[in-house]
């Protein structure tokens, strides 16, 4: 007998970039696929990062030279990556920290309400983020911001840099809009997006019945 955490109701598939359900499966595929460029595009930063940083330190231990733009790279571009495409990943994934003890304590359809109200946070937050990175990228354009010619940095366009906000939460938007969409269609007595199906204990069965055994043989 498999036992599922008693307060957790869903019943989705849990996979490496998100979930798998049977009501939605294209909505899923959407969803799942641009957590996965997302988690991928991270992944590679993060690689990147550790790489950058290994030579880095080699060379000036050993042969006391620098890549000199490496630091800058990676504070400009490598972490903005890693935490904004990172997000919508966390996010798609259920890799966020939360405790929801409380949470599926309460009537459905007050979950539900609590749910919808949680998506249209989300889409706010990221709508602000992503209005002043496109500001940020239309200003960096305009004025063709990049690194001074000569300086140690690489000469990537500042653009490029500015880029990564929106794009990353455009991506996000879409998977939260998705979300709050199959919540507002499903009944007011299902939450249509509670995907986790919790944690299982497997084996249970076994241990009743050593336990019993055990119990009888003491008798």
């Amino acid at each position: 007998m498999t036992i599922v955490h008693p307060f957790r109701q869903g019943a989705a598939q849990r996979t490496m970039f998100g979930y798998r359900t049977e009501e939605h499966p294209g909505l899923d595929r959407i969803q799942n696929g641009i957590s996965a460029v997302c988690g991928v595009i991270s992944g590679v930063a993060i690689v990147a990062i550790v790489v950058l940083t290994l030579i880095d330190v080699t060379l000036r231990t050993f042969f006391t030279i620098t890549l000199g733009w490496s630091v800058a790279f990676i504070e400009m571009y490598l972490l903005t990556i890693v935490a904004f495409f990172g997000l919508v990943t966390a996010y798609r994934s259920g890799a966020h920290v939360a405790v929801t003890s409380l949470f599926y304590r309460m009537g459905v359809r007050l979950r539900k309400i609590l749910l919808i109200l949680a998506y249209l946070v989300l889409l706010l937050g990221m709508g602000a983020l992503l209005v002043a990175g496109a500001e940020g990228l239309l200003f960096a354009i305009d004025i063709d911001e990049g690194p001074v010619r000569g300086s140690s940095e690489l000469l990537i366009p500042g653009w490029v840099m500015r880029a990564i906000l929106p794009l990353s939460m455009v991506l996000g938007m879409i998977v939260v809009l998705i979300d709050l969409a199959r919540e507002l269609i499903a009944p007011w007595n299902v939450t249509a997006t509670d995907y986790d199906p919790g944690d299982a204990v497997e084996n249970t069965t076994a241990t009743s019945d050593s336990e019993t055994h055990i119990a009888g043989g003491a008798r």
